[in-house]
């Protein structure tokens, strides 16, 4: 899963990011709100966690940008904030939940497990059959063939559930680029090489290549 997170406490983003990552979560963190913004645009997560009180676009305005773009993913407001009517904001601008800081990472954990558990039931079935025995759970992003999990890395799983979404879909290099690759970071292993392996873990044919588009997960019925 994709994370999002704002916060513009140094110490504390890097902590939150590294006990997600630790969780196998894939967490594209930011420190301030204008950088923030521009991302929103071009990019798709699977929850956001954004701080109220940050430079330049505070979580307020961020959170109205997303639900302005009739983005429906899950947010998590994190703030020292315990005024009522700011929370009350919070909520009203459509976040899911709030969280007042200091607070203990496995209650955001679990928070996050629950917000995105619920996102999986309330639009598709988590475990989808992709044919020739395989099967994807959306939810935990695990691969398994006749039952047995096939162990994937953290950009396989993205991959996966980008084509998973897109089942039976055109999947462009650029929704890949998005999607699986963290904005700032530069593509140090090759799409090409990742789309191989993955290949390799799945029956031949059921990623197919569409020239000078990209690729496409075919569903054998």
């Amino acid at each position: 899963m994709k994370i999002f997170l704002l916060e513009d406490d140094t110490s504390l983003n890097k902590i939150i990011k590294l006990s997600l990552e630790n969780k196998g979560f894939f967490v594209e963190n930011f420190f301030d709100g204008y950088e923030a913004a521009n991302i929103i645009l071009n990019n798709r997560y699977d929850l956001y966690i954004l701080d109220v009180n940050v430079l330049g676009f505070d979580g307020h305005k961020i959170l109205e940008i997303i639900r302005n773009e009739n983005i429906n993913t899950p947010v998590i407001m994190i703030s020292a904030e315990i005024d009522i009517e700011n929370i009350k904001k919070s909520f009203n601008l459509g976040c899911n939940d709030y969280i007042k800081k200091p607070f203990d990472f496995e209650e955001l954990f679990l928070r996050i497990q629950y917000h995105l558990s619920y996102k999986k039931e309330q639009n598709s079935n988590m475990n989808i059959e992709l044919g020739y025995n395989f099967t994807f759970n959306l939810l935990e992003e695990k691969l398994y063939k006749h039952n047995h999990e096939i162990e994937l890395t953290v950009k396989e799983k993205l991959l996966l559930t980008l084509f998973v979404k897109n089942i039976n879909k055109s999947v462009t290099n650029e929704m890949i680029h998005e999607y699986v690759w963290d904005s700032k970071e530069m593509e140090s292993v090759s799409m090409r090489s990742i789309i191989h392996k993955l290949k390799k873990k799945l029956k031949n044919g059921m990623i197919i290549n569409l020239r000078g588009v990209g690729y496409k997960l075919i569903s054998i019925e």
